[in-house]
Order: C-alpha cells, then sequence, then structure tokens
C-alpha cells in the first residue's frame, strides 16, 4: 500500500539511498546539503513508501513570508516504481497541503531532456514559464522553469 507521508532528519539513511538509485553521481545533492536542508524549518520532504520502501520523494522549500512561493527543489522517483504516476501523486499533495497553508505560486525547474519530470509538471497545472540556458552542468543543458500559480 502506498502512503505519502513528511520525512525529517531520522530519515537521511533512506533519503540518501533513494538519491543513489535516482541520480548520477554529478546530479546528486551532497550528504553536508541535505544535512543543512533537513534541519531547516522552511524545507519539507514528502515521501511516498510502499510499505517499509521508501519509492519517491518532493523536496520543498516554503519561502512563505519571504517571498511567497514555494520552491520545488528535488524530485525523486525510485526506477521500479517509474510511470506509475508517484511524482504526479506527490506533486498533488504538496499543492494540497501548501494551499491549505495559504501559498498559491509554485515554481519548480527540470532539466531540458528530463521528458518524465517535463510531463509530471504538465499534468499537474505547471506551465512552462522560460528556458534557462547553461543552467545544469555535467552535462551542460538548459532548465525548464515551471510555474503553477493557484
Amino acid at each position: 500500500m502506498y502512503t505519502i507521508k513528511r520525512l525529517g532528519f531520522e530519515s537521511l539513511d533512506s533519503i540518501l539511498s533513494l538519491e543513489e538509485s535516482c541520480f548520477p553521481a554529478p546530479d546528486r545533492w551532497k550528504l553536508a546539503d541535505w544535512k543543512e536542508l533537513l534541519e531547516d524549518e522552511r524545507a519539507v520532504y514528502y515521501a511516498m513508501t510502499d510499505g517499509d520502501k521508501l519509492i519517491g520523494n518532493v523536496f520543498i522549500y516554503n519561502w512563505k513570508g519571504e517571498y511567497d512561493y514555494v520552491k520545488i527543489m528535488n524530485v525523486s522517483v525510485h526506477p521500479d516504481y517509474r510511470n506509475q504516476g508517484v511524482a504526479f501523486r506527490l506533486l498533488n499533495r504538496v499543492t494540497e497541503d501548501m494551499k491549505n497553508d495559504g501559498m498559491y505560486l509554485f515554481r519548480g525547474e527540470t532539466r531540458s531532456t528530463n521528458t518524465a519530470m517535463q510531463k509530471a509538471f504538465e499534468s499537474c497545472g505547471y506551465k512552462l514559464d522560460r528556458v534557462e540556458e547553461g543552467y545544469f552542468h555535467d552535462p551542460e543543458e538548459p532548465a525548464w522553469k515551471y510555474l503553477l500559480s493557484l
């Protein structure tokens, strides 16, 4: 049974394991970055589990009161669970929770070659806002910047 819940610092090992299964080394966040962000009260980590197994996540930064938008920082889906709507369900949960907290603007980006993430954003109502050349490295490619305004 799939469950969506928030995770914190106590789940760091599972978070790192999912990252390793989803991203090549240059694209993975470093341990120090995760530690810093998981201790930040504005950072929220949503996870989808299948029983005890972490199968997907959406990691957000809530800029409420400062810039008044939610930044989608990271989305990961375990390779065994891709193309099953995991990212879609996680993004929708984030949107609903943050809307209930008074947040109505969401931003996220993905590599120009990541068509699965582009599809997930678009299926959740995000619109392509702009393309930023040279945003990603290893390999260098543009970022597709998405925006959702409720």
